[in-house]
């Protein structure tokens, strides 16, 4: 997990599995970045390999408390597993889904 400041957005990158066992790091994660009270919260799910209920009530969770302060959270899902469980789960039109940047495009 890391997280990088980009201006207004605060971007937290998630990797390998999200799941009941690793949640709660992840979960820290977030509440550190909301913290700081970004315009725009970013959660970047793209490098996931696996996603369970945990993960998707996470990231739901992080968008009630976004709407709640007037944030916007946006949630970057890739190609692999995230995007399935969320599409599956019929959660894209309820979520501020972010594309992949271009293959050139430096996000370090």
């Amino acid at each position: 997990m890391t997280q990088h400041d980009d201006g207004d957005v605060r971007r937290v990158v998630l990797r390998g599995e999200l799941d009941i066992t690793t949640v709660e790091r992840a979960d820290a994660q977030v509440t550190e970045a909301e913290a700081s009270a970004p315009a725009v919260l970013l959660l970047d799910l793209s490098e996931l390999t696996f996603v369970d209920s945990s993960g998707v009530r996470l990231v739901l969770l992080a968008d009630d408390r976004a709407r709640a302060c007037g944030r916007r959270l946006a949630v970057r899902l890739g190609a692999g597993p995230a995007l399935r469980v969320f599409r599956a789960l019929g959660l894209l039109p309820k979520l501020e889904i972010i594309p992949e940047p271009p293959r050139n495009y430096d996000t370090a």
